[in-house]
C-alpha cells in the first residue's frame, strides 16, 4: 500500500492521509473525453472511472470476489499547488510502475505520469511553471527595493532641505544674565546666528557659556524652524580675597574667581590668610578658601551683622571669625577645621548658644572648635 497526503487549498486545512494501492490524481474539472477514455480503458476490470469527483464502482461488481481493489482518485486544485518532485520520487520510488498515476494542473486534459514529473528531465510544462513562480518572486523582491530605494531618497531629501540657509537661526533669546561678561555671552550668541537649527551644536554651546566665570550653567535648547533659546543661572558671590597685586578677587560659595577687581568691594565678606590668592577669573581657590566662603552662606542674620573679617589657612585647618561687640572689643571666633558642611553647622550652632550671653561684656575670644564651648 502506497501513502498520499493532499494539502488542501485552504491556508489552515490539515494534511489529510490516505491509503490507496492504484491511484490516479487528475484535475476536478478534467474534460469529459478524458473521463470518457479512462471508462474503456478500465472498463470490464474493476469498474472505476476516474471523474475528478473520486472513484465510481459499477454496483454489478460490488459483491465480485475476483474483482480487483477500487482504484482512489485524489483532484489536486490550485495553481500554486505543483508536486514536487523530490516528494514524488520517494512516495512512488524510482521505476515503481505498480500504479498508474497522472498528473493534470491546468485542466487541459494533458495529464501526464508521475515517472515523467519526477526524472531527471522535467516534463517542460511544470518547468515553465517553476521558472514563472520564480519570476514572480524575483518581481516583488525588485518591487520592494525600490521602494526601499525610494524611501531613502526622500529622507536624503528631506534632510537636505532642512539643513539648509532656508532653516537657519535668526532669533536668539537670552535670559537670566545680570553679572557675567556681555561680550563673552555674546560670541556664543554670534556663532549661533545663521547656522541651521538642525545642526546647532546645543552641548558645544552649553560648555563655552559655563567656561564664563560668573555663569553657574547654561541651558540651550532649538526652537524650530529658526530660534535657539539660553537659559543662564549665574553663581553668586559671597566673598573677597586680595591678592599680592593689590586686586581683589570676588569669589562664590565654591570658592570660584567670579571677577578681579581694583577696589574692595563693601558688599561681600572679606577673607584674609597666610597665602593670598592671585587667581584669574574662572580658577578656583584652595580648599581652605573654599570652606570660608562656603559657611559665610550658612551664617544666620545675628552673626552675619556682626562679621568683620574672616581668616584662614590655605588647607582649612584654622579658620577664624572676627565679630564686632559694641561697646566692647572685637569678639576672635574659632571654628578650627571646618571644611565640611556638618562640622560647620555644628560649630555655628554653638556660636549661637552663646553670642546672646556674651555680647556687651569683656569676652574677646570664643573657641567653637570642639563640642564644649569656652570664652574668655
Amino acid at each position: 500500500m502506497k501513502k498520499w497526503w493532499k494539502r488542501s487549498s485552504e491556508p489552515d486545512a490539515p494534511v489529510v492521509e490516505r491509503e490507496f494501492a492504484d491511484v490516479r490524481i487528475i484535475r476536478r474539472d478534467e474534460s469529459d473525453k478524458i473521463a470518457a477514455e479512462l471508462s474503456q480503458a478500465f472498463a470490464g476490470r474493476d469498474g472505476a472511472v476516474a471523474s475528478g469527483r473520486g472513484p465510481v464502482t459499477d454496483p454489478d461488481d460490488s459483491d465480485d470476489a475476483t474483482a480487483p481493489t477500487s482504484r482512489t482518485t485524489i483532484a489536486i486544485g490550485g495553481v500554486d499547488e505543483l508536486p514536487d518532485a523530490v516528494y514524488l520520487d520517494d512516495e512512488f520510488g524510482d521505476g515503481d510502475d505498480s500504479g498508474t498515476v497522472f498528473i493534470d494542473d491546468d485542466g487541459t486534459g494533458d495529464a501526464i505520469a508521475a515517472k515523467d514529473a519526477t526524472g531527471r528531465g522535467i516534463e517542460p510544462r511544470l518547468r515553465q511553471r517553476r521558472i514563472g513562480v520564480r519570476r514572480a518572486q524575483g518581481r516583488k523582491r525588485l518591487k520592494w527595493a525600490g521602494i526601499v530605494v525610494v524611501v531613502f531618497v526622500l529622507v536624503v531629501g528631506v534632510l537636505a532641505v532642512l539643513g539648509s540657509s532656508l532653516f537657519s537661526v535668526s532669533n536668539v533669546d537670552v535670559t537670566g544674565v545680570r553679572s557675567a561678561d556681555p561680550a563673552a555671552i555674546e560670541a556664543v550668541v554670534a556663532d549661533l546666528v545663521d547656522e541651521p537649527v538642525l545642526l546647532v551644536d546645543t552641548d558645544d554651546a552649553e560648555r563655552r557659556l559655563e567656561e564664563i566665570a560668573f555663569v553657574e550653567t547654561a541651558r540651550v535648547r532649538t526652537d524650530f524652524p529658526s530660534s535657539v533659546s539660553i537659559e543662564i543661572r549665574e553663581r553668586v558671590p559671597v566673598a573677597t580675597v586680595q591678592g599680592t597685586d593689590g586686586q581683589f578677587r570676588i569669589l562664590d560659595a565654591d570658592g570660584r574667581v567670579l571677577d578681579v577687581i581694583g577696589g574692595q568691594p563693601v558688599a561681600f565678606v572679606l577673607i584674609s590668610g597666610t597665602n593670598p590668592l592671585d587667581l584669574d577669573e574662572g580658577e578656583f581657590a584652595s580648599q581652605g578658601y573654599a570652606s570660608a566662603t562656603s559657611i559665610v552662606t550658612k551664617l544666620t542674620p545675628a552673626v552675619r551683622s556682626r562679621l568683620v573679617s574672616m581668616s584662614v589657612t590655605p588647607d582649612g585647618s584654622d579658620l577664624r571669625f572676627v565679630l564686632s561687640n559694641d561697646p566692647g572689643e572685637n569678639i576672635e571666633v574659632r571654628l578650627g577645621v571646618a571644611i565640611t558642611d556638618d562640622d560647620q553647622i555644628q560649630r555655628l550652632v554653638r556660636l549661637e548658644r552663646v553670642l546672646d550671653d556674651v555680647l556687651g561684656t569683656d569676652t574677646t575670644v570664643i573657641d567653637v572648635s570642639t563640642s564644649e564651648t569656652t570664652e574668655r
